[in-house]
């Protein structure tokens, strides 16, 4: 049974967050004083770990899925088209503010990031009465594994970030912008010593992840680790360098199996379901379908996931995908084109992946490309994954045996790096923001831009900057435009080489 992430009930009655507008943490401005209040770390972790739905559906923003081309747009096709620049600091998922059927938006710094800093210092500097709640070292160390998911995920949409100063409160209310290479080792050093601090201790009470169980947390920090390292791998390529060590490092604790991949549960209650069902069931929207690259490409391989990812067109009882990126997607009925599986879109408890066993043997089997495993061993992690893949999503083994002996699938020495890239690509559906920083690491497989872009002739390899940045945080701002390149869409990151 996988190991899925459990949210209690009890979760709505510990949320604690409020709406902000893209600003920093202010520390304590609103805080009386006279009443100082306590910091309740069970509350303050609940609801960090509810806002990470937004990091890993189609929350807020659908990008990342068009961007990679698993989705096209029908009707409203501008972000198809790369119309939107500038993304702000929030990530909308579970829990308050909440209008009717739409998940609460917060601020990322404010808000999750906050609750987690929090628990780190209330329990550095009130460790025997928060205690109560946990090991301290233990409770720390989850918070630190916790930040280093956050920031992994917001550095690899904008690149450079307020970090090393993204806490300092009104003392310092203009952060400077750490570079993503500071960012990725400081994070590797965070994760390092989480995971030397976890003690024998009780695990942290508001774990609606793991229920306190710090094994898992290992097993969550070193399999997080490992993709960290992969990504990379472009720039650190060599074997013994700093990418092959980390990947080395955290391999053995890593998830081992499809019944240990950790997905993110979702309840059938409105503020804590699958944010999909929200908008296709709830709000009963019909904004995105396949597009016709993700179709045409199962369909020229018969690979048996895609009665998994979609639906026939209800017209003609076939797979059919949208033209990606076309303006005029809206001249064509949606009876006409395949959406997303029905379990996928409607089903207000579907989990969320968040880490997969097949993603983490796509990992080993580029690592064994890149010398930083044996060689000889790339077949057979390349094949691994392909059938974890498959068992996630329901396939028989029969069907998955004769998927790896499709021509274009069988594993071929002479072009396996660009197989095991289009495989993960494939493998990664329903993980949009994954599916797009192994795309842009990779650059495979090969995709054509939106035919009527409005922005740029070329896929977006990052999101700008919150319009907001340029006049709250000028200095900080322009010093790190200057540093990492123009704030588009179109500036790579640093390992996108």
């Amino acid at each position: 049974m996988k190991k899925t992430i459990y949210k209690a009930l009890a979760l709505a009655a510990l949320i604690a967050f409020g709406y902000s507008c893209e600003s920093y943490d202010f520390g304590g401005t609103n805080d009386n004083l006279n009443d100082p209040s306590q910091p309740l770390p069970p509350s303050l972790l609940t609801a960090s770990q509810a806002k990470l739905v937004g990091a890993l559906s189609l929350s807020g923003t659908a990008t990342p899925s068009l961007y990679v081309q698993h989705l096209s747009q029908t009707q409203y096709t501008e972000e198809s088209r790369y119309q939107t620049i500038n993304f702000g600091w929030n990530i909308v998922g579970s829990g308050d503010n909440t209008t009717g059927n739409q998940q609460g938006a917060v601020n990322i710094y404010n808000a999750p990031l906050k609750a987690l800093n929090d628990i780190i210092i209330a329990n550095t500097e009130q460790a025997e009465s928060m205690a109560t709640y946990g090991s301290n070292n233990n409770q720390i160390a989850v918070a630190r594994i916790l930040k280093a998911y956050y920031f992994q995920w917001m550095t690899d949409r904008w690149g450079m970030l307020p970090y090393t100063e993204a806490f300092g409160g009104v003392a310092n209310p203009n952060p400077a912008y750490d570079t993503q290479e500071f960012i990725y080792k400081d994070l590797f050093n965070e994760i390092d010593a989480a995971l030397a601090q976890i003690d024998g201790g009780d695990g942290p009470s508001g774990d609606t992840f793991f229920g306190g169980d710090m094994s898992m947390w290992r097993k969550f920090a070193n399999t997080l680790k490992m993709n960290m390292a992969i990504r990379l791998s472009k720039v650190y390529p060599a074997p013994g360098d700093f990418a092959s060590t980390k990947f080395n490092e955290a391999m053995p604790g890593a998830i081992s199996s499809v019944s240990e991949n950790i997905m993110f549960a979702c309840l059938a209650d409105d503020q804590y379901d699958n944010p999909y069902q929200d908008d296709y069931g709830d709000d009963g929207r019909t904004d995105e379908c396949l597009s016709d690259v993700l179709v045409n490409n199962m369909t020229a391989n018969n690979d048996p996931r895609l009665p998994m990812f979609g639906e026939p067109a209800v017209s003609t009882g076939t797979f059919v995908g949208l033209q990606y990126g076309w303006a005029d997607a809206g001249t064509v009925a949606n009876d006409a084109v395949s959406f997303m599986n029905d379990n996928l879109i409607f089903n207000g408890t579907t989990p969320l992946p968040m880490f997969t066993y097949a993603q983490i043997s796509f990992n080993k089997a580029e690592a064994a490309l890149l010398g930083w495993l044996p060689v000889a061993d790339a077949p057979t992690y390349y094949n691994e994954a392909i059938k974890a893949s498959m068992e996630q999503w329901g396939v028989s083994s029969t069907d998955a045996d004769a998927y790896l002996l499709e021509p274009n699938v069988v594993y071929n020495p002479a072009n396996a790096m660009n197989q095991v890239a289009e495989q993960k690509w494939l493998a990664l559906f329903y993980q949009p923001y994954e599916a797009w920083a192994e795309w842009r690491k990779f650059d495979y497989p090969i995709l054509t831009p939106a035919v009527d872009a409005i922005n740029g002739n070329s896929i977006p390899v990052r999101h700008g900057y919150p319009s907001s940045e340029p006049a709250q945080n000028k200095e900080s701002y322009d010093a790190a435009v200057a540093a990492q390149g123009s704030d588009d869409l179109f500036t790579p990151l640093w390992w996108d080489k």
